[in-house]
């Protein structure tokens, strides 16, 4: 009577380690760039691991106190076809904006994102 729920239990339990053991496909370091923005081009760093990150742009012009701080990011959406993740500025200066990325998958190598406003954003992995 309990054999047949133990190796349910021990099937569900392998399972689980399995797919929690998966990686995520855009793990690395990634070049950002931002254009349409009124002030130039923005660039940047993403780094990608599994569940978390870190977002880093920088600006010629160093107007904005949000930007040029290395904020860190969680990943929500890592599929085949598209990466979506969320940059958490709020944790690194009070007042800055929090914001959600998504990107799609263009090639192995290449994101892009489309932004408010006529803005993009591209990722190109290093």
């Amino acid at each position: 009577m309990y054999r047949p729920t133990l190796a349910f239990l021990a099937v569900f339990a392998l399972s689980s380690a399995v797919f929690a053991q998966t990686t995520n496909p855009y793990n690395g370091t990634w070049t950002v760039l931002l254009e349409g923005f009124e002030r130039a081009k923005l660039q940047g760093t993403a780094v990608v691991k599994d569940e978390v990150g870190t977002w880093h742009v920088t600006a010629g012009a160093r107007m904005d106190p949000c930007i040029g701080r290395e904020a860190p990011m969680v990943v929500q959406v890592p599929s085949p076809d598209e990466l979506v993740f969320k940059v958490n500025r709020s944790q690194v200066l009070t007042g800055c904006p929090d914001f959600t990325m998504k990107f799609k998958k263009i090639d192995d190598k290449t994101m892009k994102a489309q932004l408010t406003g006529g803005r993009s954003a591209t990722l190109t992995r290093n």
